[in-house]
């Protein structure tokens, strides 16, 4: 029963390769329960230690964990359910329990990809990290992130833009939007692909949760995608427990001297493969999946691979708009508007004023996404957006998003 296994999950002073071991050791969660003080002291390998907190036998909060998920519409999913990757059952600590919330994808058929980078990351970072989550998604992969600022968040949002799941592991509940202003985006995610997490409900996002996390992410994938990272980066961790689990490490180029490139452009001359578009990461395992994947940047090879994946033809989808009602996905062409016509921008907007205003419109966009539109330095977005604001021509919603007044 899956309150045994919350309760395996939630065993203090035991951690995550404690428990992959007590599985090892007898299986199921529900045998672990069931077993009495001399059974555990009597088996081969088992760490006294644990033995306390696996003797508190009672069920009282893993019961109050699933009376949550049943509030909030969360799934389990347990080591021992045929359902499990095997990709991820194979690393070293695998969770025993995961809680997600949308649909499951096959992982272990499929060309997963994580893409990971810094929260504070400049505007090339933000701009490539949508880029890239779109040409993988639109080349078949799925894209897996966490659910942080700045890299994963616009690396999610560019992968919306596909047919293709969408998977954020979270370093927290799935009943706690982290960031807040991500509230939307997790709900896009939620069903158009999934959110994950082996932390239960109301669990708050703990810095110490995200280290942790990062073995999922690697361990879902074939391969890691490094963005934008400085030195001492979590997105860097993530790259290390990939090539401890034997996956592939990517990483994209970025500028000589700058501090946010620092991390990532060390993987890349210690051997990470350095890669331009979302194609060059996933063209390593067209093999593996001739019919699932293919070059985005063929029109006509995404056609073919469409009809004999999804026995339809190539929609055309326009990016995903993120409005604050939160269940609407914009995948009708837009009208192509210049924005260098004279009607588009008043007269009085000059200058970094009068690039931001072009990049609005009536339809919702978020602060990070102009930046990386822009090209500008975020404080210099943030300063045009206030003077526009005052000027009566930018109006400012929740989640930090902005459209034409």
């Amino acid at each position: 029963m899956h309150k045994h296994w919350v309760w395996l999950a939630t065993r203090k002073g035991i951690g995550t390769r404690g428990r992959a071991a007590l599985l090892e050791l007898y299986g199921t969660a529900e045998h672990v329960y069931e077993l009495k003080e001399s059974d555990y002291l009597h088996t081969e390998g088992f760490d006294r230690r644990w033995l306390e907190s696996l003797l508190d036998k009672s069920l009282d909060d893993a019961e109050e964990i699933l009376r949550d998920c049943d509030n909030e519409e969360i799934d389990l999913l347990t080591y021992a359910d045929e359902r499990y990757p095997i990709r991820l059952k194979n690393i070293c600590d695998p969770p025993a329990l995961l809680y997600y919330k949308g649909t499951l994808p096959d992982f272990d058929h499929e060309a997963a990809i994580a893409v990971v980078g810094s929260r504070r990351c400049s505007a090339y970072g933000l701009m490539y990290a949508k880029q890239f989550g779109k040409q993988i998604a639109n080349s078949g992969g799925i894209v897996i992130s966490g659910g942080a600022r700045g890299i994963d968040t616009m690396a999610l949002k560019g992968a919306l833009d596909s047919t293709m799941p969408v998977v954020a592991v979270m370093g927290c509940g799935l009943d706690i939007d982290y960031p807040r202003e991500n509230h939307f985006l997790f709900q896009k995610i939620s069903q158009h692909g999934c959110l994950l997490s082996e932390y239960p409900p109301k669990s708050e996002p703990e810095r110490g949760h995200f280290p942790v996390r990062n073995r999922i992410l690697s361990g879902l994938s074939l391969g890691v995608l490094v963005v934008e990272a400085p030195e001492k980066s979590g997105a860097l961790i993530t790259a290390d427990l990939a090539l401890q689990q034997g996956r592939d490490v990517f990483a994209i180029p970025g500028n000589i001297g700058v501090k946010h490139c620092s991390g990532s452009n060390r993987l890349i001359r210690e051997g990470a493969y350095m890669v331009e578009d979302g194609w060059e990461v996933l063209r390593e395992y067209a093999y593996l999946f001739p019919d699932k994947l293919s070059d985005s940047r063929s029109k006509e090879t995404m056609q073919r691979i469409y009809q004999t994946r999804f026995g339809m033809s190539l929609p055309l989808y326009s990016p995903v708009t993120f409005s604050d009602d939160g269940d609407k996905k914009v995948v009708d062409i837009p009208e192509r508007k210049t924005y260098s016509d004279e009607k588009e921008t008043p007269a009085e907007l000059v200058g970094e004023e009068s690039a931001v205003y072009a990049l609005l419109s009536d339809q919702p966009i978020h602060c990070d996404e102009l930046t990386a539109k822009s090209g500008l330095p975020s404080r210099n977005v943030t300063a045009a957006l206030t003077l526009l604001q005052i000027k009566g021509r930018a109006q400012k919603l929740p989640g930090n998003y902005y459209k034409r007044k």
